[in-house]
């Protein structure tokens, strides 16, 4: 049973990343995942179903929050079912690909490829800062389908090797290559990230958790009805964030972007940070 604090958390949680998944067409996964990982250590679920329980629900939560701001963006007329599916199609085949090369192999570095996407995030950011009071007036079917395939692969196989969700690095690719103005680039983006996120969703609600706590309803690691304050907050909110992108000027819409891509380029250092740590606890020299 969740007290009446925890709900009202969820509920907040919902609302933030609902508003800015709707306004950066990023998902949301920034702002769910600190709010889900305390709500979970609060519950008492400890590793290896710790981190596989806020992942596994964040994505859950921006499903929903992707189709929340999709439905507005199709009432706006900003919806575009060719170019999402298409992205989609390559993001999912690249990410379930590197994800499965991963796993049968030792040549994956966590380390090493956080570095690497750093020095990418870094380059994207700036480059993006420098540009940002330029109009890009090229628009989303200016380009073939093939382009939108690629965006997905290099999207999917950058979310499978960093952890990381593919959004900000997909609106960067539309902006910055396509230099397809940034409100139709979030609203492919908007469109793509729930499709990306079911497969990821349906693996987690098959597979069973260690030390769940007893008495909550869920469905693998997915807590569908411990969720749902969060997951009202996001529908409540993720409209009003979509409203927001398409009043605001674009280049102020770059601005919120790269503030948001400079946070991810300190969560990645911070975690680099903390995986230095431990090798140099375990090998005393790194």
């Amino acid at each position: 049973m969740l007290d009446i604090y925890t709900i009202i958390l969820l509920f907040l949680c919902g609302c933030l990343g609902g508003f800015f998944a709707g306004l950066l067409g990023i998902g949301g996964g920034m702002v769910f995942i600190p709010v889900l990982s305390y709500f979970f250590i609060k519950m008492g679920v400890t590793d290896p179903d710790l981190t596989k329980a806020f992942i596994a629900n964040s994505f859950f939560a921006i499903i929903f929050s992707g189709i929340s701001a999709s439905i507005k963006q199709y009432k706006n007329g900003q919806f575009f079912p060719r170019e999402v599916l298409a992205t989609s199609f390559g993001a999912i085949a690249s990410s379930l690909f590197v994800s499965w090369l991963i796993s049968i192999g030792h040549w994956y570095n966590k380390l090493i490829f956080s570095v690497f996407f750093i020095s990418v995030l870094i380059f994207l950011n700036i480059r993006l800062f420098i540009q940002r009071n330029k109009e890009t007036i090229l628009k989303v079917n200016t380009f073939t389908l093939g382009k939108f395939i690629v965006i997905g692969v290099l999207t999917g196989a950058f979310a499978a090797l960093s952890g990381l969700g593919g959004g900000f690095i997909m609106v960067m690719l539309f902006v910055q290559w396509l230099e397809i103005d940034i409100k139709e680039a979030t609203a492919v983006s908007t469109g793509t990230i729930p499709l990306i996120s079911i497969p990821l969703v349906l693996y987690y609600m098959v597979q069973q958790p260690l030390n769940f706590p007893p008495g909550i309803f869920h469905i693998g690691f997915i807590m569908v009805f411990a969720l749902l304050p969060l997951i009202a907050g996001v529908l409540l909110v993720s409209p009003l964030g979509v409203n927001t992108a398409n009043r605001i000027k674009p280049q102020t819409l770059k601005k919120v972007f790269i503030v948001f891509s400079a946070l991810i380029i300190i969560k990645m250092l911070i975690e680099i940070k903390a995986i230095h740590d431990v090798m140099y606890y375990f090998i005393g020299y790194f």
